[in-house]
């Protein structure tokens, strides 16, 4: 028996040879026009503050304590005010509750609580009217700064 070979339909005449296909879906994302592209960069860039903007007022993208040590000095005013709160975040040492005469004092509640007591602390009076709006919007970040400011220093 010789090779069996499956003969091709005839294409039909009334179809026009034509018409645009579909494109193939291959999963990717369309490719980007040299146009959309520089739009795309230019929305990308910072835009300079107009002159009826007050660039003061403009939130900061992350905490910095470096350039401000009066937040520095707010942290440690703060827990030598409030004891009870550096006991939450340092612990209670037994031969320090014994030499002072009183009980060992633990935790009622959990850190993150105690992170955000300290921001409040610090950021509310802060001399930026920005900051002090951003850290009532998300003062959650402001209690992650000061865990990642204490934790690392």
């Amino acid at each position: 028996m010789g090779k069996m070979t499956k003969h091709k339909a005839a294409k039909s005449p009334t179809k026009a040879h034509t018409e645009p296909k579909p494109p193939k879906r291959t999963g990717r994302a369309p490719r980007k026009t040299a146009a959309t592209t520089a739009s795309e960069a230019q929305a990308a860039q910072p835009s300079e503050p107009s002159d009826n903007e007050d660039p003061t007022l403009k939130a900061p993208a992350r905490i910095v304590w470096d350039k401000y040590p009066e937040r520095t000095q707010r942290l440690l005013d703060y827990l030598d005010a409030h004891s009870d709160v550096a006991i939450k975040l340092f612990g209670d040492s037994t031969q320090a509750a014994r030499s002072e005469g009183r009980s060992k004092l633990t935790a009622k509640s959990n850190k993150a609580a105690a992170y955000l007591q300290v921001a409040d602390g610090i950021f509310s009076v802060d001399e930026n009217p920005a900051v002090r709006a951003d850290f009532e919007t998300n003062p959650n970040k402001y209690a992650k700064a000061v865990d990642n400011y204490i934790t690392n220093t």
